[in-house]
């Protein structure tokens, strides 16, 4: 058996895994690269994604849909329960999540708040099991708390899981990258904490330039290398298309005041 490498044979497949396992549900393939629990939409573009660029045979893709579909009920099951904020908040986590997937995914029940690039700040609950759910304006309103103290609580979490940054530095020459690798699917959003920028401005003199092609990517480099930024480009946009979890193929600019547009597309 061939892995499938159609996005409607995909489907196909991640649907049969869904009807083993969710039998009781309703369970509809509704698009290429979608299906639906219970009217629930489920996108398996990230899912493909990863299928098309690890190496990895058919055994390995099958349990890697199994475990996408348990977390997937995971999270479906955990959305049923009433639970109050302070058994929620230890597992909060800021999420930058690009705009025009928040807008095709009908999500205006979610809670958000506008970032740069066309991309928005999600807040979810991270589920021990791998798997995550986000973060509701009626839980919101439920619990009693804004978006403001959210985003606090949710920063403060991403910070406590890994309190010392793990960068790997690159050194060629004159030139400098930075890259973060936790692996814990928050390497992106780390750009949103304040000792990125008290860690990484010494070694990269000063302000710098971020890309966050996909979650799981962070690379910092400085904004005065023109031909490291011109070569970094193409890796970053193709990252940016292929890799799943794909988030912007633009730079920011990280200075002492905060995050700022570059203004131009990587």
């Amino acid at each position: 058996m061939d892995l499938p490498r159609e996005p409607e044979a995909f489907t196909e497949i991640v649907h049969r895994h869904f009807l083993r396992r969710a039998s009781g549900h309703r369970l509809d393939i509704t698009g290429p690269l979608e299906v639906a629990v219970d009217k629930r939409a489920v996108d398996l573009r990230d899912l493909f994604r990863a299928m098309l660029t690890c190496d990895i045979d058919v055994d390995d893709v099958a349990v890697m849909i199994d475990r996408f579909v348990e977390g997937q009920l995971d999270a479906m099951r955990f959305e049923e329960l009433t639970l109050s904020f302070d058994v929620v908040a230890p597992r909060v986590m800021p999420r930058i999540y690009p705009m025009d997937d928040f807008q095709r995914r009908r999500t205006g029940h979610v809670a958000y708040q506008p970032f740069i690039h066309d991309t928005v700040i999600l807040y979810v609950i991270d589920l021990t099991t791998g798997a995550e759910t986000a973060v509701t304006i009626e839980q919101m309103i439920r619990w009693g708390v804004d978006i403001e103290e959210l985003d606090t609580i949710a920063r403060q979490n991403l910070k406590m899981r890994e309190p010392t940054l793990n960068v790997e530095l690159y050194v060629q020459d004159d030139e400098r990258t930075a890259v973060l690798n936790v692996g814990d699917g928050y390497d992106a959003s780390r750009l949103l904490l304040t000792p990125v920028y008290k860690a990484l401005a010494p070694e990269l003199g000063g302000n710098f330039l971020v890309a966050i092609p996909t979650r799981d990517r962070f690379i910092a480099f400085p904004r005065t290398h023109d031909d490291l930024i011109h070569r970094l480009r193409p890796h970053i946009a193709s990252d940016y298309r292929k890799l799943p979890y794909p988030i912007t193929d633009h730079l920011f600019l990280v200075t002492l005041d905060g995050i700022a547009d570059w203004g131009e597309a990587a």
